[in-house]
């Protein structure tokens, strides 16, 4: 598995500096994440504070775009880094693509392959120089003037799509290089929906796993005293129980057993019980969400869960150590890949 660096929340005036100290540090991948601004433009100083570690949108919500729009920005930004950019795409929920970006909603996973597909369709007009001529059921992009038509390169620009149920994962499996998976999350729930989704998904494509990339920010609940550890675990707590509360995820409780929660959870968010709620996740769920351990043990507890399930991770949360000792840690997570590899 690679390591990367999540950067959730920062600007694109923190992205550069973040994105350089990362490639320093020795992480392998650097993700923009589309909350407070542009993730095009967080990518677009990630790469340029870099030179040679892969930069992704994780994720770039793709509803609140065209795919033109969308076509323009992952030909540039491929064309900026020598192809160091990855494509991150993601659906959002209906509240905030009608209410926040005033964008139509429908048939997310339909319209995310008629996106896809267009996409596609305006990349190999500009790679063969042949009429771009797309007409799908959501989206049509039939006129590409010379002018308007941008250099000419073959530089790869890899598509990932955020998938949490089977038939997103499945559209995954079929079109994409990758899926950007959540950290809401258990191994029972990769092994018995996501994992078989996805080979369905390859399946129906004529494809390979070796051709697809999964990527999943991992809860790594971390600490050096028992006054650190106990505060982290009390964050993650909460951040679990937030997300529990959504019905997309009660297939992920159920998962290991703990499905029952959910309707709680959403009654108590409904009344703004925050702090309530995080008293509901107990230790066993918490365990089965979350990897928790000292920073060092990071990459081995990492590779005895998600080996031959991730093929790349983040750290939902900072790393809580210096640069000298992450680097040392980051290596780790190197040496149990090869120990991986090996076996």
């Amino acid at each position: 598995m690679k390591i990367d660096l999540g950067l959730i929340g920062s600007s694109a005036a923190v992205c550069g500096p973040a994105a350089a100290w990362a490639e320093r540090t020795g992480f392998d991948g650097v993700w923009a994440s589309e909350s407070v601004t542009d993730a095009f433009l967080q990518s677009q100083a990630a790469l340029m504070a870099t030179s040679g570690t892969t930069v992704g949108t994780a994720i770039a919500v793709a509803f609140a775009r065209n795919p033109m729009s969308t076509a323009y920005l992952g030909w540039d930004l491929a064309a900026l880094s020598g192809g160091r950019f990855v494509m991150g795409l993601g659906t959002q929920i209906q509240a905030h693509v009608e209410r926040r970006f005033s964008m139509p909603w429908g048939s997310p996973v339909a319209r995310m392959r008629d996106f896809l597909t267009a996409l596609d369709a305006i990349w190999s007009a500009w790679r063969t120089g042949t009429r771009l001529n797309y007409e799908g059921p959501y989206y049509r992009h039939t006129l590409m003037s010379p002018v308007f038509t941008p250099d000419r390169h073959e530089l790869p620009i890899p598509v990932m799509i955020a998938a949490v149920g089977d038939r997103m994962t499945e559209l995954g499996g079929e079109l994409c290089d990758g899926l950007i998976l959540h950290g809401m999350t258990t191994a029972a729930y990769l092994d018995e929906v996501t994992l078989p989704a996805l080979e369905r998904g390859l399946a129906a494509g004529s494809r390979e796993r070796s051709q697809v990339s999964l990527y999943c920010p991992i809860f790594m609940v971390m600490g050096d005293t028992e006054e650190q550890f106990e505060a982290m675990k009390r964050k993650t707590r909460e951040q679990i129980a937030f997300y529990a509360s959504t019905p997309a995820y009660r297939r992920v409780l159920a998962s290991v057993g703990y499905e029952e929660l959910q309707p709680e959870l959403r009654e108590l968010s409904r009344a703004g019980e925050w702090a309530r709620m995080g008293d509901l996740i107990d230790d066993t769920l918490l365990g089965h969400i979350a990897v928790l351990g000292r920073p060092e043990e990071m990459p081995k507890l990492c590779a005895e869960r998600f080996a031959g399930r991730l093929d790349r991770i983040s750290s939902y949360y900072p790393w809580p150590v210096e640069d000298d000792r992450l680097t040392d840690i980051l290596r780790g997570f190197a040496d149990e890949g090869q120990r991986e590899a090996a076996r």
